[in-house]
């Protein structure tokens, strides 16, 4: 078999292209060049944000496309129409962010689409192109598969999420966690994602356009996060509870790049039993067995240091902390 990545050249694709090399697959990846090649695949230099950029495939035999790198719906259906009657399969790397915020857990994959939430603009992009992809379906382009994430674990993360909280945990620094910490969140290991997409490829099912959310069973809570990971590296947590109303912080204006705590407050609990019933995938991880992974790593190999961050500085001041 021969697979087309799109992106996936650092953290989750880097599971992926290990995960299909282990079961034989050829694989190509294709991305815009910035970063070092990996090895064992065929590394190929295209931007997809240029004209013409996958004319280069057009001599090339793939038999699937998965999807990394279309944070524009445009790029999806410019490769719809390029692939259309070429591959038989394209898994397309979703989100659980497309689903609107909901009082009802867990959120199945029939759940409303769309914003209010966290990441309005990047959902709506992918909610476009999985829309897209039904449509390539339904007229027998290709078959598809949505894989819907919600956060994703492990070593070499490049998001300071685990390591958010093992930093302070070392450092004896405070946590700051919103209303103490109460909103549910759901998350995957990025081995996990590798092996569904490994089941995905050699069920060879024809089911047209398919969607699926691909999380552990349990959620948790902000709260339960830095409990999980106080367990793993054995150290007590000083949390400290505030209101994020009176710093300003919703939902909507949410930015990783400047945190009190890596996970917004809002409520996101995926269900995982339609991929368990229709391809028998469970993950073999849970939270706790991806921090723990996670800490082996990054206890040898990372900087140890707490990020800065301004908002965090803000309520540490403002709390007299």
């Amino acid at each position: 078999m021969n697979v087309l990545i799109f992106g996936g050249t650092r953290f989750m694709g880097r599971y992926v292209l290990r995960a299909l090399l282990d079961v034989g697959i050829d694989v190509t990846i294709a991305n815009r060049g910035t970063r070092e090649e990996n090895k064992g695949a065929h590394n190929v230099i295209c931007d997809r944000s240029q004209p013409g950029a996958l004319e280069q495939f057009k001599d090339s035999k793939f038999d699937a496309v998965i999807d990394f790198s279309a944070y524009a719906s445009d790029w999806v259906e410019q490769a719809g129409n390029f692939f259309a009657g070429k591959i038989s399969r394209y898994i397309f790397i979703s989100t659980g962010a497309v689903y609107t915020s909901s009082q009802v857990f867990p959120i199945t994959e029939d759940f409303p689409k769309g914003p209010p939430h966290p990441f309005a603009a990047y959902a709506a992009e992918k909610i476009r192109s999985e829309s897209l992809l039904r449509e390539f379906s339904s007229k027998g382009a290709f078959d598809t598969t949505a894989l819907r994430l919600p956060f994703v674990m492990g070593p070499d993360n490049y998001e300071d999420r685990e390591s958010f909280a093992f930093s302070r945990l070392l450092a004896k620094q405070p946590i700051f966690l919103a209303n103490g910490g109460k909103s549910i969140h759901s998350f995957i290991y990025a081995g996990d994602v590798a092996s569904a997409i490994v089941r995905i490829l050699s069920l060879n099912r024809t089911k047209g356009s398919e969607e699926f959310n691909l999380a552990v069973p349990q959620a948790t809570t902000s709260r339960g996060f830095v409990d999980l990971a106080s367990e793993v590296c054995g150290i007590e947590p000083i949390v400290i509870s505030y209101q994020p109303e009176e710093f300003q912080i919703d939902t909507i204006n949410f930015d990783l790049k400047n945190v009190a705590f890596p996970f917004p407050e809002n409520n996101a609990y995926l269900s995982s039993e339609k991929i368990l019933n229709q391809l028998g995938f469970a993950p073999a991880y849970d939270l706790k067995s991806m921090l723990s992974e996670y800490y082996e790593w990054w206890m040898k190999v990372s900087n140890k240091a707490p990020k800065e961050y301004p908002l965090e500085n803000r309520i540490k001041e403002a709390l007299g902390k």
